[in-house]
């Protein structure tokens, strides 16, 4: 029988999932469950060692003679402490022990709690690394459990091998319960090398590639990934941050916006570069029990970003696209086709209100080949993705740390070498946040900033308008009535200015700020909060019943064939 305590049944079972044996314990109460847990299981190979400091330096012992990874176990108190020189030997040695320590609820440090102290301040040179676990209380700690011990097994030999503390919080209330049968079922992560063989396959299965934050394509990259599209059965999702073009690559985040992933769903979903800054692809992929998820990346780290995540490919994402093709190939583009059908019945011509969506529609065909464009987060970065720009265009954000400040700053730092067109689209308070930027000496004259001022933050209105209980915005939350206007720091800067308040006189000088000026130019369109929410429902609501049409259009097609489809339709004319 098991504790209840699930955070302590995830550990347990993530050290079988991972062939982790050999256990060395010292005896305490505050690590009982762990204890009960192992003890009695075949499948450890457990010992007792009373003195934590022994019990540090006899785990290291084992593992220089078997070679194998050992884990400890200790209580709470100065248990932990006692580990210190021995962890310290091991630090420096090289040796992957896995430090399983238990505390008590976090409530009590530093509150005068019995046996108490800060489990998790080790030195630094003592442990690579120190995960603590939670008590499980919902799906979100049981997921940050499994996420944290997997990540900490992972990592005791990742680079260079070390010991990981792994801390457990233990309610001393459930002590006593060991009512659980059975231990949770667990998938088990799995890493790859760039030189090992790769025992995977992609036989059949329809891929998604989602490439997130990514620095231009080297030629290499992009011979790579497109020989891979060419020989399996893939599409690659694109926004404008991903920087790749090839002829499998969509612009759909319309479309997954208006839930076009419930037909379209992956079987491997392979990510490559950073965040995607992209709420529409999160959303249609996270938790999805059907996808499997294999992380590219340079750093092998362990990042379940979609809570899917089942193997890692420690490697250059050319190198992965490289080797997978020489693995195994297919000419079925089935995936792809249906994705592009999709695609293209959306609506991207609506009749908008004058918003920055609106300004987006008109704006993404016109920006000049070879441009480059940075966006301002979240609005406008959501408001862009939904239209396609020219492929030559290259495209930044700051969604690494997906904050507001900086982002004009980023923009003139990229125009410094370049002859293009630089362009930031930015809402008000991302502006007026970093307008200092505006009075770097530098600037060049290829400098465009596209601002949207709506007088607030716009997106805590699309935000929070399902909410049931709205909060109040203006007055602090979406910040109204901050600002004035841009005018005079602009053109106290060098800029030249340019404004709008409706369609009408944004179309009118819609030329002057996409062409060529002998200063930088800024182009200020006024617009209202609620239009920005008006806008994005109106485009949503119309491309979601087309998508959904387009699902039962194929279905029927299958079912009845092209000509019944044209039968159906001259009967639904009388």
């Amino acid at each position: 029988m098991y504790t209840i305590q699930e955070n302590v049944r995830i550990v347990v079972a993530l050290l079988k999932q991972y062939n982790i044996r050999q256990i060395v314990i010292s005896p305490g109460g505050t690590n009982i469950p762990i204890s009960q847990a192992v003890q009695d299981d075949s499948f450890f190979h457990c010992y007792s060692v009373p003195d934590e400091r022994s019990a540090m330096y006899f785990a290291i012992g084992i593992y220089l003679q078997t070679g194998e990874i050992v884990a400890t176990s200790c209580t709470s108190a100065q248990a932990t402490r006692n580990y210190v020189p021995g962890l310290t030997e091991a630090f420096y040695k090289h040796v992957p022990i896995l430090a399983i320590t238990t505390s008590k609820l976090e409530r009590y440090s530093y509150q005068d709690y019995m046996q108490a102290p800060d489990q998790c301040s080790l030195p630094i040179d003592s442990v690579k690394k120190t995960y603590d676990l939670p008590p499980v209380t919902d799906t979100n700690t049981r997921i940050q459990c499994i996420n944290s011990a997997q990540a900490a097994i992972l990592e005791l030999m990742h680079h260079i091998s070390g010991p990981i503390q792994l801390n457990l919080r233990i309610n001393d209330a459930l002590q006593s319960n060991f009512s659980e049968e059975v231990l949770p079922q667990i998938k088990k992560v799995n890493r790859y090398l760039a030189w090992e063989d790769w025992d995977v396959s992609l036989k059949s299965k329809r891929i998604l590639v989602v490439i997130g934050e990514h620095r231009p394509f080297t030629e290499r990259q992009q011979l790579a990934l497109d020989t891979f599209c060419n020989v399996t059965n893939t599409v690659v999702y694109v926004n404008h941050l991903s920087n790749y073009s090839g002829s499998y690559a969509i612009q759909a985040n319309l479309m997954l916006s208006c839930g076009a992933i419930s037909q379209l769903q992956p079987d491997i979903l392979i990510t490559i570069g950073g965040q995607t800054g992209d709420y529409s692809v999160f959303g249609a992929l996270n938790g999805n029990e059907n996808i499997e998820h294999w992380r590219v990346s340079s750093d092998g780290d362990y990042v379940n970003t979609y809570n899917r995540l089942t193997k890692i490919f420690e490697c250059p994402d050319w190198l992965f696209f490289e080797k997978m093709t020489t693995i195994e190939k297919t000419s079925n583009h089935l995936y792809f086709d249906a994705w592009n059908n999709l695609n293209s019945k959306l609506n991207y011509h609506v009749e908008l209100p004058f918003s920055n969506l609106y300004v987006a529609q008109q704006l993404c065909k016109d920006i000049p080949a070879n441009s480059i464009m940075n966006f301002a987060i979240l609005n406008s970065l959501r408001c862009w993705n939904y239209f396609p720009l020219d492929k030559s265009i290259h495209g930044y954000g700051n969604v690494a740390a997906f904050g507001i400040d900086g982002c004009n700053s980023m923009l003139i730092g990229e125009s410094m070498n370049s002859d293009a067109l630089c362009f930031i689209v930015t809402g008000d308070l991302a502006f007026f946040y970093d307008m200092n930027s505006l009075g770097i000496r530098h600037i060049k004259n290829n400098v465009r900033v596209l601002l949207i001022n709506n007088n607030s933050g716009a997106e805590f209105d699309i935000m929070t308008e399902n909410w049931k209980m709205k909060p109040t915005l203006e007055r602090y939350i979406s910040a109204s009535g901050h600002n004035g206007n841009a005018k005079g720091w602009s053109e106290n800067c060098g800029f030249e200015y340019l404004s709008a308040k409706s369609k009408e006189e944004f179309l009118k000088v819609k030329s002057s700020f996409l062409s060529k000026n002998e200063k930088p130019v800024i182009l200020e369109c006024f617009t209202h909060a609620g239009d920005e929410t008006l806008a994005n429902n109106i485009l949503l609501s119309e491309n979601s019943l087309k998508a959904k049409q387009g699902f039962l259009k194929d279905a029927m097609k299958k079912i009845v064939g092209d000509r019944g489809i044209d039968m159906i339709k001259k009967i639904t004319r009388k």
